[in-house]
């Protein structure tokens, strides 16, 4: 049958609609009619949406016991029918041409997994939703509300001239965009409004006014009418409710009048302000537990339900009652409001009720916000229906919000990257003439996000490489979403495969296998070996992709997402995932990226380090296999790196240079040497300056499983393994490194060039064998200062005497580390003869502050040389050898809000661990680092 929805009934209604009240006898009679005995596979496959939707209209009509519970959605249906690579859409297809051929009855389907989750199943998804709820509920780490906070207050600077007080908050999926924003409401008042389509997610979709929202889709004048009646609704209902809350709450007090000459003169007395922000906290924390105490994973609570219902109810009635009246012009566009109805005077007394006398409000400088209206998976507001040319209901919902421009209220839509842009248009292009001037500048994206929160403090000294290495360590780092859902998970049901497929599923969207799948392939790719993109059109569509479904973090962004500076987090778990997912696939990270479909769009590294990179993790997996565990020790790596025979040679051979003063290293072998010598790592962090090099810094690199690869131009070495002593605690005195130099240009062949290892001196004596003593070097954005919004009545500060001396200068005097071993490589990939050489010592040590080291010269990209490269791996190899890098700005905030643009800062520092030697890379390496700021 051409047409699908002909079986349904009317082909005009949206699919979504047609099995509405559906009974499993009418689903059996439309699935006899659309199947047939002679239709072949690719007919069956491209009707299997239809046969979800028929087999979930009529099982979700039928109201059976828990039935709604083992629904599959859309999502976990296309999750599922492509496991084990496409095995069960394999099966259901096997079924429907059985049923077909009238073997099965078409009533067997309405029972099938494919739409109904097993009872296993379904106690999973119980535990995972008590999981995630139980994690939102629980405390909330970090100071990434107080810097929300900053922002909307800075974005509300009267001086800020902005066409709107709207803006997004953009990243992936996990990264807490909504719990934030909830926190925020224990400070100020918040209207949450969760429009998601599916039900997977947290918090739960407002159903009621989501439906609402799809239904007003229709003409342009109609739709500009039903907003302007919700955003006067949104506004009258709220008050509402902040009047009742107050009356029913005792420890929300009123405020006493002002007299009426402080009225006239508008001086608010000084003592009067904090009365009225400590009201506006109580109101604003009894609001948000009014809107959320009794959520579900699957349901919002009654109270938020009835609210909604309200709102939707007074639209309905303003629209009846509103009077269109047409501008003076004549023009398209007409603006509906009635007389007591318009939507800035309805905001104009709930801020009235907040604060009455406009105390915390001033000309000048940033404002406190007193309502932030937060639409939480709004999409349903970007998606244009066909005959909807130049609007949807965004614009049109944009137009009616910037009539309360000029009122303490902000309006915050919250998405992924890659729908973001369309909540946040090129202003230019906008058909408003008010919005099209150059003075209007558009505000920008909020995309700071909570990172590394959780985590466990590390200091130095303090833990061992089997600690870090522990799933419950390793899902603690970078987002919160991980390792909250591993506290929460009941006791039978955490354990590792749990936590490693909810990973699995995040990283994928959806699967837990990877198939025929680029965007996948390349969320994997980009999580272990840290993939940057080039800067073209192309490329940033392929970074909305994996920010909006793969888990790549947006650093930074302007408005309309004209430049978006995107990076893989470093975030153990997930590389564990991606190492898994790989693996199965039983093919080499090197082939899967020299023959991706987007290799055009990926940095590859000028010098060759990135296929070196590619080359060592695939060493160090193999490496896994022989251990049994995820650290590994060096002589295992040097076993998966070497041929045997080589490495047999290695093993019982002695340094190539030792200490004078230490002869007895002379005699001892590199097996004796590295016997309590280990590694762990499963994915890249590129550092971004040598300060990183120091060895104060590369034990904190074990301690989130990295290796590291070096800022681009740096000089001696381009990669660095971080290698610690496997008996004793983490810290500066208990590590070493195996430091790589990269070489892809053909004049390095099969021929030792002792200069290249003597390059490398200068930087293993200051990585290796001394330290500084010293905490990371101060932010020059840091979240240390408290920045507060103007309010009236506080007192005029008195300027600071500056001191006309200047500070002296420190001198800092490296500490001298006992000599440790090192093993130094040259990676001479251009070669064209494959050779493996290890220099020769000599016989008399010259250099008074020599160190211990093994020098190994690794020639040619060839399977003679590289133990891991299979035949079937050179062609790949060879084609990612020549490839460039480039750099981004990312921590460099331009035009951007000067209260919160050091909060800001801090931030993006923080979700980049480790690539700098900025306080905020560091956060839980420094005692008392993670402290909370005070909301102003």
């Amino acid at each position: 049958m051409s047409n699908p929805q002909q079986v349904l009934g009317d082909p005009s209604a949206p699919q979504s609609t047609l099995t509405e009240g559906m009974t499993i006898q009418v689903g059996c009679a439309a699935l006899a009619r659309m199947f047939h005995s002679e239709d072949d596979n690719d007919h069956i496959t491209r009707m299997l949406p239809v046969v979800w939707s028929i087999v979930n209209g009529a099982l979700g009509s039928s109201k059976g016991q828990d039935i709604d519970k083992r629904l599959r959605d859309n999502s976990e249906f296309g999750a599922y029918i492509m496991s084990d690579e496409r095995k069960g859409e394999r099966e259901l297809v096997d079924l429907l041409r059985s049923m077909a051929n009238n073997e099965v009855p078409w009533r067997d389907l309405f029972k099938n997994e494919a739409f109904l989750m097993s009872e296993l199943e379904t106690n999973l998804v119980k535990n995972k939703a008590l999981a995630t709820t139980l994690a939102w509920n629980s405390i909330f780490e970090g100071d990434l509300a107080n810097v929300l906070f900053m922002t909307i207050a800075d974005y509300l600077d009267k001086d800020k001239d902005s066409y709107i007080r709207v803006t997004n908050i953009i990243n992936s999926a996990g990264t807490g965009k909504s719990r934030v924003v909830d926190q925020l409401g224990t400070e100020i008042i918040v209207v949450p409004m969760c429009l998601r389509q599916g039900s997977e997610g947290f918090p739960p979709p407002d159903r009621i006014l989501r439906d609402w929202f799809v239904s007003v889709k229709r003409d342009r004048a109609s739709v500009q009418k039903k907003l302007s009646g919700f955003a006067y609704s949104l506004f009258v209902v709220t008050l509402q409710k902040l009047v009742t809350i107050e009356s029913e709450n005792k420890d929300i007090r009123k405020l006493p009048p002002l007299t009426a000459s402080a009225t006239k003169s508008r001086k608010i007395p000084k003592e009067y302000v904090p009365l009225v922000v400590d009201r506006h906290k109580r109101l604003a924390s009894a609001f948000r537990k009014y809107m959320t105490t009794g959520q579900t994973y699957f349901t919002s609570n009654p109270d938020r339900e009835t609210f909604y219902k309200e709102v939707i109810e007074l639209v309905e009635k303003f629209a009846k009652d509103n009077k269109q009246v047409s501008n003076k012009n004549g023009a398209e566009h007409r603006r509906h409001i009635s007389e007591g109805k318009d939507p800035r005077e309805a905001g104009e007394r709930l801020c009235r009720f907040i604060d009455e006398y406009k105390a915390l409000e001033s000309a000048k400088g940033p404002q406190r916000p007193l309502v932030v209206l937060a639409f939480d998976e709004a999409h349903v507001f970007t998606d244009n229906l066909p005959n909807q040319k130049g609007w949807n209901l965004f614009s049109e919902l944009r137009r009616i919000l910037q009539q309360i421009r000029g009122l303490p209220i902000f309006s915050l839509f919250l998405s992924t990257a890659g729908r973001s842009n369309k909540f946040s248009p090129e202003i230019r292009s906008d058909l408003s003439a008010r919005a099209r001037r150059l003075d209007y500048r558009p505000l920008d994206p909020i995309c700071e996000i909570s990172f590394d929160d959780i985590a466990y403090p590390t200091l130095k000294g303090t833990v061992t490489i089997d600690r870090v290495v522990e799933t419950d360590w390793i899902s603690h780092l970078g987002r919160p979403l991980f390792g909250s859902y591993w506290d929460e998970l009941p006791m039978q049901y955490k354990n590792e495969q749990m936590i490693m497929d909810y990973a699995k599923q995040k990283l994928l969207c959806g699967p837990t296998q990877l198939t025929d799948d680029p965007a996948g392939t390349l969320a994997c790719l980009s999580q272990r070996f840290a993939l940057e993109f080039n800067m073209g059109v192309s490329a940033r569509d392929v970074s909305y992709v994996q920010v909006e479904r793969h888990m790549r973090l947006c650093i930074a962004a302007t408005a309309g997402l004209e430049n978006m500076i995107t990076i893989p987090g470093s975030e153990p778990l997930l590389a564990e995932a991606a190492y898994q997912l790989m693996k199965d696939t039983k093919k080499n990270a090197v082939r899967h990226l020299a023959n991706h479909s987007d290799l055009n769009c990926i940095d590859r590294g000028r010098r060759g380090e990135l296929v070196a990179a590619l080359l060592i993790m695939q060493t160090y997996d193999a490496a896994r296999a022989i251990s049994g565990r995820r650290w590994v020790s060096v002589a295992n790596f040097m076993e998966a790196l070497l041929p045997t025979s080589n490495y047999e040679m290695l093993l019982l051979s002695g340094p190539t240079s030792w200490p004078i003063g230490e002869g007895t290293l002379k005699r001892d072998t590199f097996k004796a040497i590295f016997k309590d010598y280990g590694m762990w790592f499963n994915h890249v962090i590129k550092i971004e300056r040598k300060e990183m090099f120091s060895i104060d810094h590369l034990w904190k690199f074990v301690t989130r499983g990295a290796m590291i690869l070096c800022a681009t131009n740096q000089g001696g070495i381009d990669i660095i393994l971080p290698v610690c002593h496997t008996t004793k605690n983490l810290g500066p005195h208990s590590v070493t490194a195996v430091v790589i130099q990269v070489k892809n240009a053909q004049d390095h062949k099969a021929t030792l060039n002792p200069s290249l290892f003597n390059a490398m001196d200068s930087v293993v004596k200051t990585a290796i064998f001394s330290m500084l003593n010293v905490d990371p070097v101060p932010d020059s954005e840091s979240t240390m200062e408290k920045p507060k919004t103007a309010e009236r009545g506080e007192p005029k500060k008195k300027k600071r005497k500056v001191s006309s001396k200047r500070p002296k200068k420190v001198i800092l005097v490296p500490e001298k580390v006992h000599s440790k071993p090192v093993i130094r490589v040259v990676f001479a990939l251009a070669s064209p003869e494959p050779a493996i050489i290890f220099r020769e010592r000599p016989e008399v040590m010259h250099h008074v502050d020599g160190f211990t080291t093994f020098d190994i010269w690794l020639a040619g990209l060839s399977p003679k040389t590289f133990k891991q490269i299979e035949e079937a791996d050179l062609q790949s190899y060879k084609r990612l050898l020549e490839r460039s890098l480039m750099p981004h700005d990312g921590f460099k905030l331009k035009d951007e809000p000067t209260v919160g643009k050091k909060a800001r800062g801090a931030c993006r520092r923080r979700m980049a661990p480790l690539t700098l030697p900025g306080r905020s890379h560091h956060g839980i390496h420094l005692p008392g680092a993670g402290s909370e700021l005070m909301f102003c």
